[in-house]
């Protein structure tokens, strides 16, 4: 299928609008100032892209400060898009939002410890990525699906990658893209702690760079299904691709081979030879590590093309825009193909030998018909995404079967198979008072579905000097899914495994900890060791580097929906034949944050639970096979594209799971529903895995339904054991 990118917005510390942000970039202008926007309490990196003069717009007046940048960027790309005063095609267009670190801008004050008298449980809820999502949806008229994605400094491209897989599968026409972030007292204490920040310039590939300075501001894009009789859009999106190193939390892959295999498979998707790309974008971020490790991946991946491709870094004038970067970084890449201009990379008077590229160092005009743009970030994340003046050829595809071939789910309901089906079969609820921590401002406990303390050997897991309690659940929850399909950290490397997860929450417990001591000690006195640790990608990093995990991958934190999204992602790259093995999970942990901001009366519980599904090809005693799945704003419509995409009927269904903030009307199906979470607690992003793991354990009679709703998406999964491999 040809997507077309129709639409482009951003803000940046320039000022609002892409013209803004083109002339400023071809003057070389800097949009680095001083760091004033709160007291850096004696921190030596004073430096930042601030956006200042902000002016909301209308509607957003009282949003939190992250979410106004994203509407801005957004309104200014529907407005590109000839969209936004069309309320027919507004309630038709999707949104999926990325970002670093979400409203913690605004939310931050709900992790200051509750003895302190400047803390407010009531901003919970802006520590959870959906409430961007939720509110720019709501705002803007926006009625199709909604959804949110975190994978720190990738998000922004790999947004473009999450659009385009669910484009091209049918789950939506249009899809609005937003990569945004605010710089705050959590960022900026943990980032300058770090130690990637200068306190000089943004030198990209200068022998005598010395870090990066980071900036705020958002860019959207318009991605839409493209045919015959629509208009010429910007530019076409044609190849795209997202993995992991499967390597550090914060360094990069030794000769940069996660960034070499994206690159790789992004040019495999577009169906173009290295010599084809005539300018990379790269992520560029002057650290000495990312740019020499950068240069490396261009080498593997382009051969002898490496030396003779321009390329130009953004960063030297702009900064690294976190979330937004590699949103920024792909608009810009559009505005090149469009004017054929690469706009210069700042800062660089004597390149390092050991970046041995064309850098553009000055405005330069060549014709061009295709650009790679390049991203990175913490975890391990890499996304490359390649855009042309003319649509890719479509390639058509034999369908695969997808099978799922191991399974864990750990809850309150019991660590393994037997302690589940026996809680399950007697009907036992595992929601006691709280036990692990306490409430603040609570008088009893609530009650909660807590998971026991869980021993990382038991699953096959290395120590780790740190976990927080939702990566170690996810940890276990894959080990034990992995062990049962027969797979090791050998043989699901040798198959280029990927991995999808689903969190609402993330890390919120190790936010809590690390901004703790930001209040306590003071911002230089953080611990540099836990802040990649409060990122929300942060289990999936460390899952895909525990067992070698470097495919395609992606971390959405919808609110319960999330890990339905993410295997529905699973199995479209399977059945389409781009993986064949990809392992699926969903975590949730218990935590303050979570606790105060949720408003359900219903108890809240932890889990985590994990699939392994393979291709037709590998596959010899499954578990049972995904006939169908779908994906929509709401159950009748995700139901009616999974029942076509299994090619079955309602009568055909015989068992129906449920969860998620909203009941589905299951009345229709005339099959009574079963519904984990009134055992469990609810389970928040880990909803969808967890409910398909609990019908697995039960066994299944026949076609199993298994359904996730939240306010702004809805999943349908129809599973089935008998019909074989």
């Amino acid at each position: 299928m040809t997507i077309a990118i129709t639409g482009v917005g951003a803000l940046t510390p320039y000022g609002q609008g892409v013209e803004t942000l083109w002339s400023s970039l071809l003057e070389s202008k800097s949009a680095i100032s001083e760091m004033d926007l709160f007291d850096l309490g004696g921190i030596v990196c004073t430096k930042a892209g601030v956006i200042r003069d902000f002016i909301p717009p209308t509607g957003f007046e009282d949003s939190p400060r992250a979410t106004a940048f994203a509407a801005t960027a957004c309104i200014e790309a529907l407005r590109h898009a000839g969209i936004f005063e069309n309320p027919a095609a507004l309630e038709e267009t999707a949104l999926i939002t990325a970002s670093n670190f979400g409203n913690i801008d605004f939310g931050e004050d709900s992790l200051i410890p509750p003895d302190n008298p400047a803390y407010q449980p009531e901003k919970s809820i802006h520590c959870a990525h959906s409430d961007t999502s939720d509110i720019i949806s709501e705002k803007l008229g926006l009625r199709s699906l909604s959804l949110s994605l975190s994978l720190s400094c990738a998000s922004g491209a790999s947004v473009a990658v999450t659009a385009a897989n669910l484009i091209s599968n049918g789950h939506a026409k249009r899809i609005l893209i937003v990569g945004y972030d605010a710089l705050s007292r959590f960022s900026w204490s943990g980032l300058c702690a770090l130690r990637t920040m200068t306190k000089d310039m943004v030198r990209p590939f200068d022998i005598n760079r010395s870090g990066t300075i980071f900036s705020e501001g958002a860019a959207a894009l318009v991605l839409e299904a493209h045919d015959a009789n629509s208009p010429v859009p910007l530019a076409y999106l044609t190849g795209w691709a997202s993995g992991n190193n499967g390597h550090h939390m914060t360094a990069p892959a030794p000769f940069g081979a996660g960034s070499a295999y994206v690159m790789s498979e992004a040019l495999k998707a577009a169906s173009l030879p290295p010599e084809k790309i005539d300018h990379i974008n790269t992520h560029g971020t002057a650290t000495r590590a990312n740019d020499i490790t950068e240069t490396q991946a261009i080498q593997t991946s382009f051969g002898e093309c490496a030396s003779t491709i321009p390329v130009t870094s953004i960063k030297g004038s702009l900064g690294h825009m976190l979330g937004a970067a590699g949103a920024i970084e792909l608009i810009v890449a559009a505005l090149s193909l469009q004017k054929g201009v690469i706009p210069p990379t700042a800062n660089l008077n004597e390149q390092d030998p050991d970046c041995a590229l064309d850098v553009a160092i000055s405005p330069r005009r060549i014709v061009m018909q295709n650009i790679l743009s390049n991203s990175a970030g913490f975890g391990g994340c890499n996304t490359a995404l390649v855009i042309s003046k003319e649509p890719a050829r479509s390639k058509p595809c034999k369908a695969q079967r997808v099978f799922i071939t191991g399974s864990a789910l750990i809850s309150a309901l019991g660590c393994d198979k037997d302690e589940t089906l026996s809680a399950l079969k007697e009907n036992e609820s595992g929601c006691f008072p709280l036990e692990r921590f306490e409430m603040p401002g609570s008088g009893m406990p609530p009650d909660s579905g807590e998971v026991p303390e869980l021993e990382l050997s038991e699953y096959g897991i290395s120590k780790k000097p740190y976990l927080d309690d939702n990566s170690r659940l996810m940890l276990c929850a894959c080990g034990a899914a992995i062990r049962d399909a027969g797979h090791s950290a050998e043989s699901m490397n040798a198959r280029e495994a990927g991995i999808m997860t689903g969190t609402a929450w993330g890390c919120s417990a190790t936010q809590q900890i690390f901004f703790a001591d930001f209040i306590n000690k003071g911002p230089r006195l953080v611990k540099p060791f836990i802040f990649p640790h409060a990122y929300t990608n942060t289990a999936v990093s460390l899952v895909s580097m525990e067992w070698s995990l470097t495919g395609p991958h992606d971390n959405i934190t919808s609110a319960c929906t999330a890990s339905g999204v993410a295997l529905v992602e699973a199995y479209d790259l399977i059945r389409c034949g781009k993986s064949t093995c990809m392992l699926v999970a969903g975590s949730d942990a218990l935590s303050i944050p979570r606790l105060k901001a949720e408003s359900s009366l219903q108890p809240q519980g932890e889990a985590a639970a994990a699939l392994m599904l393979e291709s037709e090809v590998y596959v010899s005693q499954p578990q049972a096979e995904i006939r169908g799945c779908g994906l929509a704003k709401d159950f009748e419509a995700a139901l009616t594209s999974a029942l076509k995409d299994a090619q079955l009927k309602i009568s055909d269904i015989t068992d129906v799971y449920t969860s998620g903030q909203v009941k589905a009307d299951t009345s229709v199906l005339k099959v009574s529903s079963q519904h984990l979470e009134d055992l469990s607690g609810e389970l928040a992003g880990a909803a969808t895995t967890a409910s398909l793991a609990a019908s697995l354990i039960k066994s299944l009679n026949g076609p199993t339904l298994i359904v996730t709703v939240d306010k702004k998406s809805a999943v349908a999964v129809i599973i089935d054991s008998s019909t074989g491999s």
